[in-house]
């Protein structure tokens, strides 16, 4: 299902549009920064940092996605099914986060064209899949939350910046450090993003790598069950007072 509901969201030209803007856009600003700081060197992990950005870019169309099937007229087939309804659910809601797992190697190859000179490591690879799994996690709560709501696809440009800025894809500003700092340690994707950032680093020891990832698992899961009482609360919603317009 994650595959099917995948292969439709790559074929909205809207979601490919998307994620190539956001990515290519925000690589080459820190390349062009990079120059215009005398240290082209800083620019190394910019693809990263990219990729990060045009992931989670994506993923913030999945406040409006419920939404959205619900104004196509197949939300009601995706929710009375003999099947759980969050197991009909999270494929659709994923497949925003799997279509933005792209943006890398997108980053990755307009970076080797620009000779940002990229670095692989295997670390990456289960640095990227916690970042996955913690960007599906927000999803979910995120479109349990904002499905109550008919103005969702409003919002969606305005989940953006507040998640890139306190995960610390670009650091945090010494300004807000003292309420930033704090509330990053209840997203799953600050310690994903330490991770990916670090992935291959000499300076960065096994131990704290892996913990980073253990900690973003760990607050992944706990939005998974919030994402679940959010489900469920809309579903009564649905059900008993028929307040969704679901059918």
């Amino acid at each position: 299902m994650l595959a099917f509901h995948t292969r439709l969201f790559a074929g909205n030209s809207y979601f490919v549009q998307l994620m190539i803007t956001s990515t290519v856009t925000i690589l080459l600003m820190q390349y062009v920064a990079s120059f215009a700081s005398h240290s082209p060197s800083s620019a190394s992990s910019a693809w990263l940092r990219a990729g990060l950005v045009g992931t989670w870019t994506v993923c913030t169309v999945a406040a409006g996605l419920i939404g959205f099937q619900r104004f196509q007229g197949t939300l009601v087939h995706l929710v009375f099914t003999p099947t759980r309804a969050g197991s009909t659910l999270l494929p659709l809601v994923g497949s925003a986060s799997a279509f933005g797992l792209f943006a890398f190697p997108l980053a990755g190859l307009l970076a080797w064209i620009l000779r940002l000179h990229p670095q692989v490591s295997w670390q990456l690879v289960p640095a990227v899949f916690v970042f996955w799994l913690a960007c599906l996690s927000i999803s979910c709560a995120v479109a349990a939350l904002f499905v109550l709501t008919p103005y969702a696809m409003t919002y969606e440009g305005l989940l953006v910046a507040p998640l890139i800025l306190v995960s610390g894809i670009f650091g945090i500003p010494a300004s807000i450090e003292h309420w930033a700092v704090p509330v990053s340690y209840l997203l799953p994707t600050s310690s994903a993003v330490r991770a990916v950032l670090n992935a291959g680093s000499t300076s960065t020891t096994e131990s704290s790598f892996w913990g980073a990832i253990a900690v973003s698992v760990a607050v992944s899961l706990a939005w998974f069950a919030l994402s679940t009482v959010l489900l469920k609360r809309a579903l009564i919603k649905a059900h008993r007072d028929a307040s969704l317009e679901v059918m």
